[in-house]
């Protein structure tokens, strides 16, 4: 198992009200315990509505994304519609190219070659995760993408810029809007434990970096200084309920319902559920799928302080980072005409 810890690089102070719980200041929304992503994803559109505005005045046209979509996954096709609809009401162009599930290779590059050359085009999304036939050259096509229209900052020149930069142009989205939570928990990490479950190089690793570096802003001393776990596939179950029971926040990102279960957590810690899966409801087995996180919800908002649901809680804020990182690319991009 991977251990990633600023104390291996960074020395800092521990103090006996490490694992305290404080109460922040700052207004979050919530009820009760649980943090919805909804009114902090309006807050992140509202200030995007105002710059797609201005961009359409300035250039005169519109911000545009496309979407390309290879077979019928259903979460892809809920991320996709979602995207849109958002995209939309901010006032950004959205198309969706739907391929099937067989499309051959070198027809997804022209197809991402096309879309690289077509000048009216701010932003590529290729949605993940691609039929099984393509899965092992995901990487080509993603780094098919030119950088400039990257906004899930998946190309591996974007990759390499966030892990080398402090502040990256444009922030993975799903990165953003974990940032984005903590920020409104508004409490500082610096001697808190994390543990981040899942290590995807889309999610997990950059979580970790952003989490564990150092940084003498005040900003953004509320999202770096801890000491981050990473836990995966080849983590004993008991050391997982070890480090997770020891945490003081808790970040799940693998995709498998219910993984997270309430005597893993500790009272009074954060849990951030960062996945999403399908699952078949007790009452409805034979007529509807229902969509869920890694945490066990209705247990684990017993014991923890702050948790954010699925749907509702990561989902939201993910695809309005998205959006900004198309305006802010869409920028870039005209004063570099």
């Amino acid at each position: 198992m991977f251990h990633f810890s600023i104390k291996h690089i960074f020395k800092f102070t521990l103090t006996p009200s490490r694992f305290l719980v404080k109460h922040s200041v700052r207004a979050v929304h919530k009820q009760n315990n649980i943090l919805y992503g909804k009114p902090i994803a309006e807050r992140i559109l509202n200030r995007c509505k105002n710059e797609c505005e201005q961009f359409n005045e300035q250039y005169h046209r519109r911000p545009k994304l496309v979407a390309i979509l290879v077979g019928g996954n259903e979460s892809s096709k809920l991320y996709v519609r979602n995207k849109q609809r958002i995209a939309e009401h901010v006032g950004i162009g959205f198309q969706t190219i739907n391929h099937l599930m067989h499309i051959a290779p070198s027809n997804l590059i022209d197809t991402i070659n096309r879309l690289n050359n077509d000048d009216t085009v701010d932003g590529i999304i290729l949605q993940l995760p691609l039929p099984l036939h393509l899965v092992d050259k995901t990487e080509k096509f993603i780094d098919a993408i030119r950088s400039d229209k990257d906004v899930d900052g998946h190309t591996t020149s974007n990759y390499n810029s966030y892990r080398q930069t402090s502040i990256p142009p444009i922030t993975i989205p799903v990165v953003a809007a974990v940032r984005e939570i903590l920020l409104e928990i508004n409490e500082p990490l610096q001697g808190k434990d994390v543990v981040i479950i899942g290590r995807s190089k889309y999610v997990g690793t950059p979580l970790a970096l952003m989490l564990s570096q150092s940084t003498t802003d005040s900003k953004s001393s509320l999202i770096s200084g801890a000491t981050v776990t990473i836990c995966h596939r080849d983590t004993h179950l008991n050391n997982l309920t070890w480090y997770c029971k020891n945490a003081d926040i808790v970040i799940s990102a693998v995709g498998r319902a219910k993984v997270v279960q309430h005597r893993m957590i500790k009272e009074g810690a954060v849990v951030i559920d960062v996945g999403i899966s399908k699952s078949w409801t007790d009452k409805t087995v034979t007529s509807k799928k229902v969509f869920v996180g890694d945490v066990d919800f209705d247990e684990v908002k017993r014991v923890a302080r702050w948790i954010t649901p699925v749907p509702g809680g990561v989902g939201p804020i993910t695809v309005a980072c998205l959006v900004s990182n198309l305006l802010e690319l869409a920028r870039q991009r005209q004063k570099n005409k």
